[in-house]
């Protein structure tokens, strides 16, 4: 008998893709008090409303998670995850996983001068099995958010420290 066994679990909607960065990200389904999910799912976490029946959700887009013990909540009681709270759940994570994404291959197309070769060394450092996730997809949002990026990044037309009410600031800078 693991000692894993008998704690309490949590099983949340996710897509099969963050699931397959999760296991990876965590190397099993336990969730810690010190890693990203547990803290954020300790947020999450919140007493079953009476009036909601319990299921157990089984399925390609469920993942469970092993649950540890917190002092000010009583993880053996009834708890949930409100379908707000898991879309919220999932908003992040994916938001996290696009973050990750979006650096690595920020530092990864400077090395390899291709797209292709970046995102498929991506996917093999992140032990993606292709099954939920493509090449096509992942290149499609990584030129979107640099795209984003750029726009982002344009000078404003005036900059207000060196104006001409401000003279100083040119002797300073030179």
């Amino acid at each position: 008998m693991e000692k894993h066994e008998d704690r309490p679990t949590i099983t949340i909607k996710l897509k099969p893709y963050l699931q397959e960065y999760l296991l990876f990200e965590l190397r099993s389904n336990l969730v810690s008090k010190r890693n990203l999910i547990g803290i954020l799912l300790h947020r999450f976490l919140e007493p079953r409303p009476e009036d909601i029946p319990a299921e157990f959700p089984k399925g390609q887009e469920y993942m469970t998670f092993t649950l540890p013990f917190f002092h000010d909540i009583n993880v053996r009681g009834d708890l949930w995850v409100s379908p707000n709270n898991q879309e919220m759940f999932e908003h992040f994570v994916e938001w996290h996983f696009k973050q990750l994404f979006f650096h690595y291959m920020n530092d990864k197309v400077r090395l390899y001068h291709s797209f292709k070769k970046a995102i498929l060394q991506f996917c093999a450092d992140y032990q993606f099995t292709m099954n939920y996730i493509n090449y096509e997809m992942l290149k499609k949002d990584y030129y979107r958010k640099r795209s984003r990026k750029k726009a982002n990044k344009d000078l404003p037309l005036s900059v207000p420290g060196l104006s001409p009410e401000c003279p100083n600031i040119y002797l300073l800078l030179n």
